[in-house]
């Protein structure tokens, strides 16, 4: 946060970065308007800090990442891996966080919104049916088809996904990175889901309980 009054400027953090007009009233004005900045300052970080915190640990409860082509080591190192994908089950219970709690990455809301969708095609898509979100990251050359994925043994075709053609590429050079989201038949809690993309598989074990 940054306030102006006049000629003084007061950072975020509460320090002066100029002030060319003196005088006791102006004095007076720093003094209350550091105190100001610096409650702020700490109410604000702190609020954001919870809850981000609070979306990771939902985020992370539901997401399973599968290392393409890699081959595992142990402790988790993996080698000559040509991409990274990572899958997030969004159920629509997520949604009712977001007026509370805005700290929150635009992939997530992105495919939350897809649940409020007034398209009658995405509506008919996500009838008995969740969204998936794809994050993914070359390493290597990769030529990435997110209807080669499999969940749950269900096969991703290419009306499953949801994005847009032109938000996502699929000829993929080192450091690529994108997001698409898909629909999948709906999953239940405490279940485990087996993801599979070609020959690359990964478990993604449910939340015994929904999203609260």
């Amino acid at each position: 946060m940054i306030v102006i009054c006049n000629a003084l400027m007061i950072t975020r953090k509460g320090r002066v970065l100029a002030m060319t007009t003196g005088g006791k009233f102006y004095r007076i004005v720093l003094f209350f308007l550091t105190l100001l900045s610096a409650l702020l300052f700490v109410s604000d970080d702190r609020a954001h800090a919870r809850n981000s915190r609070a979306w990771e640990e939902r985020l992370a409860a539901r997401t399973a990442t599968l290392w393409i082509e890699g081959q595992p080591l142990g402790d988790g190192i993996i080698l000559n891996s040509r991409g990274e994908l990572s899958v997030t089950w969004l159920e629509s219970g997520l949604s009712r966080f977001l007026s509370d709690e805005n700290e929150v990455d635009e992939w997530v809301l992105n495919g939350l919104n897809y649940y409020f969708s007034r398209s009658r095609e995405t509506r008919a898509k996500l009838r008995g049916r969740d969204v998936f979100v794809l994050n993914y990251r070359a390493i290597k050359n990769w030529s990435f088809d997110p209807a080669k994925l499999m969940i749950n043994g269900y096969a991703v075709t290419p009306d499953d996904i949801l994005t847009g053609r032109g938000y996502w590429e699929s000829e993929l050079t080192p450091g690529d990175t994108g997001t698409v989201e898909v629909a999948a038949p709906s999953l239940r809690p405490g279940q485990t889901v087996e993801l599979r993309y070609e020959d690359t598989e990964a478990e993604l074990e449910i939340p015994r309980t929904r999203a609260r």
